[in-house]
């Protein structure tokens, strides 16, 4: 028999986990205090606690060495993804309460699909141990375009950095043996390259020609590190936890959309 050895969430810790946990964090420029009190939550089983630093660090001993990674290294790029879904899910929502009256709104419906399947990616992300690791995001206000084409824009951008995000998740959990966990990335990575596509549409048809949607026969795999994945992120201006270099405001995560108007009640709300 055959047994899938996906890391179930808030599980004890062993040494090797917290050994790389604690180089992970020294690699991006962590001070020992700090690192002491990150790893003795890590040892008591809160959650995961690295990802903010090695999102914004290094994170290049998770996402480049050649050796297996360990279940802490999983745990942490799954919460690095998780709050990539997690600011997607509040964008969406404001986006959504600004479509009325604007040329978006006729796209209403596509925005609310998608919220939903970003909040229903957490769910599946918390499964394989991540967490978003805050909940209040800086978002420029140029991100929202005037509920125009520039919304869509935003959209596109945001995918093709998830997407790179995704695949690099994948090859993690592949390289560790996650066959269960590696797959559930990759169903969520499938739906959010129609989320890149519905928005290439979306733009075109409101002025802002993007060609043909579907352009590619495979996806573009830019950013090889967590470090990498949030450079990109914060070169648009978006701040996660922090006030970002765009001007905007903040906004708190609002939570399940189809709880709050903002989504609708997808096909396939869990990973198969």
């Amino acid at each position: 028999m055959l047994h899938d050895t996906t890391p179930e969430l808030d599980g004890p810790r062993d040494h090797d986990d917290l050994n790389a946990l604690d180089h992970a964090l020294s690699d991006g420029g962590v001070d020992h205090a700090t690192r002491r009190g990150l790893l003795r939550r890590a040892g008591i089983g809160a959650a995961t606690v690295g990802a903010a630093t090695v999102l914004g660090g290094s994170g290049t001993a998770l996402a480049q060495s050649g050796r297996k990674p360990s279940t802490t290294a999983l745990r942490t790029l799954a919460s690095a993804i998780a709050t990539s879904e997690a600011f997607g899910v509040t964008f969406l929502t404001e986006a959504i309460r600004r479509a009325p009256g604007t040329p978006s709104a006729q796209f209403t419906d596509v925005l609310k699909a998608a919220n939903t399947a970003e909040f229903d990616h957490i769910v599946g992300l918390r499964k394989l141990g991540g967490r978003p690791v805050t909940e209040r995001f800086w978002i420029p206000d140029a991100l929202f375009g005037g509920g125009g084409a520039g919304v869509f824009t935003s959209i596109e951008i945001v995918e093709n950095i998830e997407i790179s995000a995704y695949l690099l998740a994948v090859t993690q959990f592949a390289r560790a043996g996650q066959s269960t966990g590696a797959r559930t990335l990759a169903a969520a990575m499938g739906v959010e390259s129609e989320h890149r596509a519905l928005a290439r549409f979306a733009q075109s048809a409101l002025g802002n020609n993007r060609g043909v949607p579907d352009d590619r026969s495979f996806e573009a795999f830019p950013y090889r590190s967590t470090k990498q994945i949030q450079g990109a992120i914060a070169s648009n201006g978006i701040g996660f936890g922090v006030q970002g270099k765009a001007p905007g405001k903040f906004y708190e995560y609002p939570g399940d959309p189809t709880k709050n108007g903002s989504g609708l009640a997808n096909n396939i709300r869990r990973p198969q």
